[in-house]
């Protein structure tokens, strides 16, 4: 019946007897409680998988079950016949919540519509037996760099496979609306994990394990497609809107999050927008409901993150405006490097305008600057990669005539842009020509956990000819923070520079990819603010502006994290 590995769990404080008559006499015999489903795991696995035995069962918590199936060089459909349908037939009991699919690298090259079809009819068949998630490991895709030249040589009949084999995994994905990616192909990129080219040593089988009992433990509290997460964020009397950043990690596939005050329909606008397995960021400034409460909608399945950095009341000017969609380039042609677009958002004498824009699916790298249609800023509000959707809050100060206008450098972009907010020319908020601030990259090379300081009074929000705020006016700094170049996947955190680091992120990164997101920071009693990475990387400061009155700014506080 191939490989089993089981722990038998006792569940309680103490074991539980009972007498059971055997052959002719009496014996005690413990009666051990099988872990309820929802802590009951099942790999079914080719000869990859089963290498994780010993390590596999140890990757998850005590309570859980972990069992493990299967036989080395099966195609999926023969791994359904001779193990997943008798153990479903023979032993439910061992069968949960949660299955996991380690197989592919047997593969019908010849006939990839066989392979589709046998992905379908193994996650019918559990779904049909009540198994609620299904987990489909991802192929290592081997790159030389990364195993023995022998190993390289060894492999060269089928790797060239293992890419097309993910890419129809990634596609079954809108097939399944039960089934989540393990992404080992993001994971085994490193050397040491293998002692061929796929098949795992001891290192790789503990990383292995790791990998999918993050993905199950995580999925246990994941908001599902199309659901609405609602967050508890101030109890302060007055508060109109609230500033935070939004999360997203451990996402099942493409999709995007909305911010709006519950009681309302979600509005046909995005706050943030991720890819399968992302960790994406994005600030927020959204209107509370009466009990201080906002609620984020999930478009496709994601942990949701949310870290709330100051609250708005009334005196702030702020219009209470229903979020819409300014510009939709998908239904026409996409913007090419050079060009701008102008766009009608406020009416005219606006202070400033809260507005979201995301780049989609660029040619190339590049970036797009928001400004005001008479301003000409050097500065950049997205940066873009190539192929990937990208998205940033910025606050700008629209022209007399309430236009501001979206300018797409380097590359040829479709592109969205939504408002999320209008301030009115009583307003406290001041924002000013985009400026850099800050760029670390003439200073040498990064370190990890480095901290950048700057004083609010040395900015233009207070240096400005046309300033109308002291430094000790200033409640807030509206910033756009990008960190360029990470060595490493990590995170940022902007706050008071007397205060203690938060456990919050204004920015998520993956190594080598730049990206930026929207910050809105208190500075502390010297006017100061502090700039934190957790990887080695720079980092570029752009001031858009500054809140005075009526902005309450504090010390980020975490608000949801519901992988808890």
């Amino acid at each position: 019946m191939g490989v089993v590995i089981r722990r038998l769990l006792l569940t309680g404080a103490v074991v539980l007897a009972a007498t059971v008559a055997v052959g002719a006499g009496d014996s005690d015999v413990p009666v051990v409680e099988a872990a309820p489903e929802s802590e009951r795991v099942t790999l079914f696995s080719d000869s990859v998988g089963l290498g994780t035995r010993g390590y596999f069962d140890r990757a998850f918590p005590a309570s859980y079950e972990a069992n493990v199936f299967g036989t080395p060089a099966l195609f999926v459909e023969q791994l359904e016949s001779k193990h997943v349908r008798p153990t479903l037939a023979g032993a439910r009991h061992l069968i949960g919540d949660h299955v996991v699919i380690a197989a592919g690298y047997n593969y019908p090259y010849w006939d990839p519509a066989r392979f589709d079809r046998s992905i379908d009819s193994m996650i019918d068949t559990l779904t049909n037996a009540g198994v609620k998630h299904v987990y489909w490991v991802t192929l290592r895709e081997v790159k030389p760099e990364y195993i023995s030249a022998s190993a390289w040589r060894q492999v060269q009949p089928y790797y060239w496979y293992f890419p097309t084999v993910n890419d129809h995994l990634e596609s079954a994905l809108g097939r399944h609306p039960n089934l989540t990616l393990v992404d080992w192909a993001a994971v085994a990129d490193r050397p040491g994990i293998t002692y061929d080219a796929i098949h795992l040593n001891g290192t790789g089988a503990e990383l292995y394990s790791a990998t999918v009992a993050d993905a199950v433990r995580t999925n246990a509290t994941r908001p599902v497609d199309g659901s609405v997460t609602k967050i508890d964020v101030t109890d302060t009397p007055g508060v109109s809107a609230v500033a935070l950043n939004l999360a997203s990690t451990n996402t099942r596939t493409t999709g995007y999050f909305t911010a709006f005050a519950c009681g309302d329909t979600p509005p046909d606008v995005a706050n943030l927008n991720y890819e399968r397995g992302d960790i994406s960021s994005a600030a927020a400034i959204v209107p509370v409901d009466d009990d201080g409460n906002v609620c984020v909608y999930v478009d496709a399945a994601s942990n949701v993150i949310v870290d709330v950095f100051g609250t708005f009341d009334e005196s702030t000017g702020l219009t209470a405006v229903a979020p819409n969609r300014v510009a939709d380039s998908r239904s026409g042609s996409p913007q090419s490097a050079g060009d701008t677009l102008e766009l009608k958002v406020a009416s005219a004498g606006a202070t400033a305008v809260a507005l979201n824009v995301t780049g989609i699916r660029p040619t190339s790298f590049g970036y797009i600057t928001v400004h005001g249609c008479d301003d000409e800023p050097t500065t950049a509000t997205v940066n873009l990669a190539a192929g990937v959707i990208s998205s940033n809050l910025v606050m700008v100060r629209p022209d007399d005539d309430g236009n501001v206008c979206v300018t797409t450098s380097d590359t040829t972009s479709h592109l969205t842009v939504d408002r999320f907010a209008t301030f009115t020319n009583e307003a406290s908020i001041i924002p000013v020509t985009p400026t850099r601030l800050l760029d670390s990259r003439p200073n040498g090379e990064p370190s990890a956990g480095q901290v950048h300081r700057f004083d609010v009074a040395d900015t233009p929000i207070v240096t400005d000819e046309t300033a109308s705020l002291d430094a000790d006016d200033v409640s807030a700094v509206f910033m756009n923070l990008a960190v360029v170049a990470p060595q490493a996947n990590g995170f940022s955190t902007a706050w008071p520079c007397s205060d203690p680091r938060p456990d919050t992120a204004n920015v998520n990164f993956r190594a080598g990819v730049t990206v930026s997101n929207f910050v809105t920071v208190a500075p502390d009693e010297s006017g100061e603010v502090c700039v934190w990475t957790s990887a080695a990387a720079h980092v570029v400061i752009d001031v858009l502006g500054a809140a005075a009155s009526g902005f309450d700014g504090f010390t980020p506080v975490r608000k949801i994290d519901t992988r808890n």
